[in-house]
């Protein structure tokens, strides 16, 4: 006589460990598609703290991942490329799109307005050898090195300067240095140079 043997029990199916990847990237896309729809309806979107707050958002899951002991590459992969671009924003990635070298400039009436860039090096803008235009705006940008502004003794020229990383000297004396160094002459004038650097130094001299 056979006997009826118990029925095995089937293991039961592991647990499905969360795609953190796949979430993080939807509510990216979710965001950057709300974002699009605002701009079009003429809403200011401030893009350029997107790459930072995504990153943030992937670093939350990074470290949820981590606490659970899911899989986490496909996050870091993300987070590099995040990085990459939060630093690229953060530097403004476009002061590097200059030629590599020194240069000299001193602009005359009709070369006033063009950008200087310079993506590494030293640029020497000297406003001293020609008259000044009635009005205008002069923008100076350099990626990596240092600006020489020489400005002329009387009030005519207001200069706004801004070192990411670096140091500003004027006439000698080192007036800030470290993060997001700035100064700017004192007083309205009907002619604006804009300094821009993203690592190094920019020194002022006023003519005598």
């Amino acid at each position: 006589m056979s006997t009826l043997s118990p029925p095995t029990s089937r293991p039961a199916p592991p647990a499905r460990e969360p795609h953190l990847e796949r979430l993080v990237t939807g509510l990216l896309l979710v965001a950057l598609g709300v974002a699009w729809m605002l701009d079009a309806a003429g809403v200011s979107v401030p893009w350029r703290l997107f790459p930072a707050a995504a990153l943030l958002l992937t670093g939350a899951a990074l470290v949820i991942a981590a606490a659970g002991g899911w899989p986490r590459r496909g996050l870091v992969g993300l987070g590099a490329v995040l990085l990459v671009a939060a630093v690229a924003v953060g530097v403004h990635v476009e002061r590097f799109a200059g030629p590599v070298g020194d240069r000299v400039v001193a602009p005359t009436g009709a070369e006033w307005g063009v950008p200087v860039r310079v993506a590494a090096g030293t640029a020497t803008v000297d406003l001293t050898r020609h008259p000044l235009p009635a009005s205008g705006r002069l923008d100076v940008s350099v990626g990596a090195g240092r600006v020489v502004l020489v400005l002329p003794p009387t009030s005519a020229v207001r200069a706004d300067v801004e070192v990411v990383t670096g140091a500003v000297i004027v006439d000698g004396a080192r007036v800030d240095d470290g993060i997001q160094a700035r100064w700017t002459e004192p007083g309205p004038a009907p002619v604006t140079v804009a300094v821009d650097v993203a690592l190094g130094e920019v020194e002022v001299l006023h003519a005598q």
